[in-house]
Parts: structure tokens; C-alpha cells; sequence
């Protein structure tokens, strides 16, 4: 078998006019593919439009995904049902790529082990990965939609059936959209109101602490005490804990907890029976270990932070006033800020 090698001059192997047809039908190929995918795009646009007028609310799938399934190219939906029902979570950047969309990619999450892998690549796949996404790429002879649907549906027979559901994506574009689309499940939505607060007041403790890092860096002598700037605390509950330590109440912790519809507060201070009996009357639950380390925890009815912070300055107000300023909090966090800036 005989391989030719041609970089910048005519190639003597071939004649002018016959190095010339491969250049010409190589770019009319390519042109094709690129005329193919911005049909499948123009597609993939109307129905996303017709989705967002018709229901703009995520089902439980979508949700975990981060894409409406008409994101997806057209094409590829049946292929997508297919997959997701065996346990895959394909992402929505999926379909043509590559300069002249001659390329055609399968994104998302594949816990594929070396056999795969290899029978993969014996029908002419390729495997590409990165820290948390895999990729099933293959390049099609023709810009036709049902010979590139019969290479996708022979990935689809190829992957098994997964004993696990699909774990939710993570990416920055799988998290915008759960910002932005609520769904209508009444569960989930209270949810997802929550993380969307959990985002918004997060974000505003980053801003809010940069900025008080630039215009005042020093510590005032509640600051030094809390072991944190104001800005370093979640704003529904800054006035709740600087009434809370100037009642005597040594706080550590405070605020968001891993599920995102509780609120919290730890610290070094115990509670009498009578006050905790207030307190859980107004559904606050108190817990308190031997050493005398507390914590007072409520699930917000309403994910704003007006309903939090008065919820949290009323508990502040239960709380009876101990004659005297709290003592520093003791956590690692707070003697290394002392340390930075006492």
C-alpha cells in the first residue's frame, strides 16, 4: 500500500487537476455539513421558542440535566430518550461540531470501562474526556441526518443498561438553567426557589466582602469577637447575630446548611428549658450536646430573605439577654481572621 504525504506544493504524485478536484470536492463536502447543521440549528432554535411559549417549567428529568429537551438537537432526541431511560446523562452539546461540523459528538457523563471502550473504537468511535465530561465522537461519510441517526443509534445498543440513574450535571450551563427555569412540581420548585436564593445571597457575601476589603480592612470589636467581618455573613442573618452577641451568645457558624430550605446556628452557648420550650413552640428545633455546644435550626416557609431574616431576628428576641458581650468565637476560621486582622 502506498501512502502520499502533500504539505504546501502540488503533491508529484498527482497530477495539478486531480489535486485540484480533492481540494475543491473537500471544501464542497464541508460546505455541505456546515449547510446541514445550520438547518438542524435554525430547527433546534423554533422548538426551543415554541417550548418557552408553551411551558417554561422543567420536568424532574430536564431539571437534572439542565436543558429543555428540545435543546437538544432534533435528531438527536430519540437517541437521547433511549439513553437516559439506560441510566446516561448526555448533555445538551451534543451533535455537529468540529471547524466544518463534520464532526459529530456525544457529550455527557459515561462511566465506560476499557472493554467498552475498546469495542467502542472498533466501530469507529473515538473517546475523548476531560476532568468531568466523556465524549463519543465519530466523523460521518455524508452530510445525511438518517446515516448519522444509524451511528448514534449503534452508540445507544452499544452503551449497557446502568443499575444507577444519571447523577445531575454540573456545569456552569446546566446550573444557569436551574436558576433561571422553576419547575411546576411543587417539591421541586420549592427547591429550587431556595438554591436560587442560596446563589443570589452567597454571591452577595462575595461582593459585599470584597468591597469591605477594599474600603475598610479593620476589624470593629464585634467583628474581632464573630471572628469575621459583617459582609463575610449571609445578610438575612447579620442583625440576628450582632443582637444575638450582644446579648452574650457565642456564635460559629450560621446560615445555609447543605440542603438549601434550613437555616442554622451553632455556637458555644446553652439555652434554659423555658426559653426552649418558646422556641420550639415557634418551630425552632434546639439541639445541645454535653459540652454545652448548641445549634438552632428552622425550615423558612418562604424562600425570601425578608421571611428569613425576620424569622431569625424574632428567635433573636426570644432569647433572654445574659448581661454581657458574648465571648470570641473560638473556630479556626475566627482565630486565623484575628490573627489577619486584629
Amino acid at each position: 500500500m502506498l501512502f502520499i504525504l502533500c504539505y504546501n506544493t502540488i503533491c508529484p504524485y498527482l497530477g495539478k487537476s486531480q489535486f485540484m478536484n480533492i481540494s475543491i470536492n473537500s471544501y464542497q463536502e464541508n460546505e455541505k455539513f456546515t449547510l446541514l447543521r445550520n438547518h438542524v440549528e435554525q430547527k433546534r432554535i423554533k422548538r426551543i421558542d415554541q417550548r418557552l411559549a408553551r411551558n417554561p417549567s422543567p420536568t424532574p428529568s430536564e431539571t437534572k440535566i439542565g436543558a429543555f429537551m428540545e435543546m437538544y438537537e432534533p435528531h438527536l432526541l430519540p437517541i437521547i430518550h433511549v439513553l437516559i431511560k439506560k441510566g446516561y446523562r448526555i448533555d445538551p452539546t451534543s451533535g455537529f461540531c468540529g471547524e466544518y461540523f463534520n464532526c459529530q459528538t456525544l457529550n455527557g457523563s459515561f462511566p465506560i470501562d476499557y472493554i467498552l471502550a475498546n469495542k467502542l473504537i472498533r466501530f469507529g468511535f473515538k473517546m475523548q474526556s476531560d476532568t468531568n465530561t466523556k465524549s463519543i465522537r465519530f466523523w460521518p461519510d455524508k452530510p445525511d441526518l438518517s446515516l448519522i441517526l444509524e451511528k448514534y443509534t449503534k452508540i445507544a445498543q452499544t452503551l449497557p443498561q446502568r443499575s444507577e440513574p444519571f447523577e445531575p450535571s454540573r456545569s456552569y450551563d446546566a446550573q444557569k438553567f436551574r436558576m433561571t427555569y422553576v419547575p411546576k412540581n411543587i417539591k421541586l420548585k420549592r427547591t429550587r426557589l431556595f438554591e436560587i436564593l442560596k446563589f443570589k445571597l452567597l454571591k452577595q457575601v462575595s461582593q459585599d466582602t470584597k468591597k469591605r476589603l477594599k474600603q475598610k480592612p479593620i476589624p470593629s470589636a464585634v467583628e474581632l469577637r464573630l471572628g469575621a467581618f459583617i459582609e463575610m455573613i449571609e445578610p438575612q442573618l447579620r442583625e440576628a447575630l450582632l443582637t444575638l452577641n450582644r446579648k452574650g451568645y457565642t456564635t460559629d457558624s450560621s446560615g445555609f446548611l447543605d440542603k438549601t430550605d434550613t437555616q442554622i446556628i451553632d455556637g458555644d452557648f446553652t439555652i434554659d428549658k423555658t426559653t426552649i420550650l418558646r422556641l420550639k413552640a415557634d418551630g425552632i428545633k434546639v439541639e445541645t450536646n454535653p459540652s454545652g455546644y448548641t445549634r438552632l435550626q428552622f425550615t423558612p416557609l418562604q424562600a425570601t430573605i425578608n421571611h428569613i431574616r425576620d424569622r431569625w431576628l424574632h428567635i433573636a428576641t426570644l432569647l433572654p439577654d445574659q448581661g454581657k458581650s458574648a465571648d470570641p468565637s473560638m473556630t479556626q476560621k475566627a482565630r486565623q481572621f484575628r490573627l489577619k486582622f486584629g
